[in-house]
């Protein structure tokens, strides 16, 4: 895993090839020299703006006619910087999930560092505490003088520290500072490049970065087949719920979810509970399930309630610890149902989180307590709940809330057309 990740910017993090093509080209129409493709001011770019309006000039322009030129472009780019620009698909998710997971990131650009800073905070607002661009008098990318001056302020060291990039500019510069370098297939330049410079990997979107550095994918609410394939494999994998995220293992697994309590630094003494989409599911863990059990998932499936039955002895006996009781809830949300569907199975999952520790609300906060001892995390967004559910225990008489979470004791009451002992 690694603790510090600087980023390049064009190319990179933002998308900006549109607009310096327009206003490369706005110089070339207006002085009568021949314009260029977007593909090839793709390949014109990565070592600043001077050397950039080098690069389209005619050959053999003199030095009066390259500044005339250069200040021409900064003033049109200045204008228009933001007509096309935009951020990559899953960039701003991909450095906020980094940042959720404790990893400390940074940008290092050959865009002059006046510009660099407000360009960053415009389409990154909050997220990159240190911007370093281009100086007058200090040498660029590929060198590497900056890195280490941005390294020195991060209290990064190289062991740790991923550069990224998109270029043979990027993989010199992190080269250059002892950095392993990760190359991107989303931006200016090609694949061959990047391995010919001796990327250490490349990757083609943003969320294999987080994978990378965390040790943990991060997957879409899209990727319910994914997430139920890991899990099929006894793989351990955070889910969102209306709650809190839960870390989810087969529960008819028991290697997994013995895992399921190392991963959490959890006593084996303590029961876990199981996810099931709908009281079908129920009755292949449970018996003698009484009618108010029918009547209270009519009534708060799915939802924020968690049931405690007798269990049938189904399930591998790690998961209620031995016991002869069987907690069961529906989640109230489509990723995490649809993951169970797929599986066909419960879900043992107690909350994503280290034993002890604040049960995670985001992906990202499952990343900052379990990045690289479960496999992934299912990114469904933030629970709209936010608390725990609501226990209630019906092998007792009268029903008692053993743990009082998101569903009011009230309104349980009204349902059972009873008093239940315990709870607010």
């Amino acid at each position: 895993m690694y603790t510090h990740v600087i980023f390049d910017l064009d190319g990179t993090l933002l998308n900006t090839i549109d607009d310096l093509a327009n206003a490369g080209n706005h110089v070339c129409a207006r002085r009568g020299w021949p314009v260029h493709s977007v593909e090839a001011y793709k390949r014109m770019v990565g070592n600043g703006i001077p050397k950039l309006v080098e690069r389209f000039a005619p050959p053999g322009t003199g030095e009066g006619e390259l500044k005339e030129a250069l200040a021409e472009f900064t003033a049109y780019y200045d204008a228009h910087k933001a007509d096309c620009t935009a951020p990559y698909a899953g960039g701003v998710e991909m450095v906020s999930a980094l940042r959720q997971a404790g990893v400390e990131v940074a940008v290092l650009t050959n865009k002059a560092h006046h510009l660099a800073g407000p360009v960053v905070e415009a389409y990154y607002p909050g997220l990159f505490d240190r911007v370093q661009g281009a100086l007058p008098d200090v040498p660029n990318k590929p060198d590497p003088t900056l890195l280490g001056r941005l390294m020195a302020q991060m209290g990064a060291v190289p062991e740790t520290t991923l550069f990224v990039g998109d270029s043979n500019v990027d993989v010199q510069t992190g080269k250059n500072g002892g950095l392993a370098v990760c190359g991107v297939l989303w931006g200016f330049r090609s694949r061959e490049e990047l391995e010919g410079e001796g990327a250490d990997y490349l990757i083609d979107h943003p969320a294999q970065l987080v994978e990378l550095v965390t040790g943990t994918a991060l997957l879409c609410g899209a990727e319910v087949e994914r997430a139920a394939a890991l899990l099929r494999e006894g793989a351990l994998v955070a889910l969102p719920t209306e709650t809190v995220y839960g870390l989810a293992a087969d529960a008819t697994q028991a290697q997994a979810v013995h895992a399921n309590y190392e991963a959490k630094g959890r006593p084996d003494t303590k029961p876990l509970n199981v996810l099931v989409d709908g009281m079908a599911m129920v009755e292949g863990v449970c018996r003698d399930i009484p009618p108010e059990a029918y009547r209270l998932a009519e009534a708060f499936w799915p939802g924020p309630l968690t049931m405690i039955l007798w269990g049938s002895g189904a399930l591998p006996a790690i998961v209620p610890a031995g016991g002869a009781t069987q907690g069961v809830r529906c989640p109230r949300h489509r990723d995490t149902l649809a993951v169970i569907a797929a599986l066909g199975r419960p879900l043992a999952c107690p909350s994503a989180n280290r034993s002890g520790a604040p049960s995670p609300k985001c992906a990202g906060e499952v990343l900052g307590q379990l990045g690289g001892r479960i496999a992934a995390v299912l990114d469904g967004g933030a629970c709209s709940v936010g608390v725990e559910s609501t226990i209630l225990d019906l092998t007792t008489t009268p029903f008692r809330i053993l743990r009082q979470g998101g569903l009011p004791k009230a309104e349980l009451e009204r349902v059972l057309g009873q008093a239940v002992e315990g709870g607010v």
